[in-house]
């Protein structure tokens, strides 16, 4: 059997250890995660008026998945046209992909991810 399709068995209740010693994920995740939900906090109230993303975002942890499923939303929405540099051209969805930017840098949606799993430690 080809060693890439064997897979990996890592019990939940020690995954947030796994991604850490493996560096899939820093330690100190749990600072990052505090920006990244008062930047949500604030985000939100831009996309009241929208009743897709409203049901998206009822939920009490809105969580990585929640807000690229909103960033797309958003993107058919009012659109993904970007200007010269590279931005998006509408406020609402750059405010969205910023958020999604600060989950990935560092990798930190992981850790917030293992949340549902199971109790977690903050470090």
């Amino acid at each position: 059997m080809d060693e890439q399709l064997i897979p990996i068995d890592i019990h939940y209740n020690k995954l947030l250890d796994w991604l850490i010693d493996r560096r899939h994920c820093e330690a100190k995740w749990v600072g990052q995660v505090k920006l990244v939900q008062e930047r949500i906090s604030a985000a939100v109230k831009g996309v009241a008026d929208h009743t897709e993303i409203a049901a998206v975002l009822e939920t009490s942890r809105i969580n990585y998945f929640h807000c690229a499923k909103v960033l797309e939303l958003l993107k058919v929405a009012e659109g993904d046209q970007k200007s010269l540099f590279g931005q998006y051209t509408s406020q609402n969805v750059k405010e969205w992909a910023e958020i999604i930017n600060l989950y990935e840098k560092k990798s930190c949606y992981l850790g917030t991810n293992r949340i549902g799993y199971g109790k977690v430690e903050t470090v």
